[in-house]
């Protein structure tokens, strides 16, 4: 039994992704939204609920929490086809009134 600590690979088409996407912004407050590094933790942990994730052999155990940089890339070409087509926008830096103090900018739904 091997351990791989590397960032995980999704198993998700694009549009599975995208899917998975709305799903998390649904569950988010529609104020506060959610930052991008929360975001790639949640689609994480659902590819490891759904078996979505890649391994390169069967008998390596994932044990990372990272996703990969290449669905990194993935998701935030999608978050931009999201807020192209305005169902999401960017609340940037810090809002007191939100709460918001750390100055991480957050993806909300409209």
């Amino acid at each position: 039994m091997n351990y791989d600590s590397n960032p995980v690979r999704l198993d998700y088409s694009n549009e599975e992704l995208k899917e998975r996407i709305n799903m998390v912004m649904d569950s988010r407050d529609h104020t506060t939204g959610i930052t991008f590094v929360s975001l790639c933790y949640q689609l994480v942990q659902m590819g490891f609920q759904e078996h979505r994730v890649k391994k390169t052999d069967e008998n390596t155990i994932l044990i990372s929490e990272e996703l990969s940089a290449e669905d990194q890339v993935r998701v935030s070409r999608i978050l931009w086809e999201l807020i192209w087509s305005q169902k999401i926008f960017l609340l940037f830096g810090r809002s007191e009134l939100l709460g918001l103090s750390n100055g991480e900018d957050r993806f909300v739904k409209y």
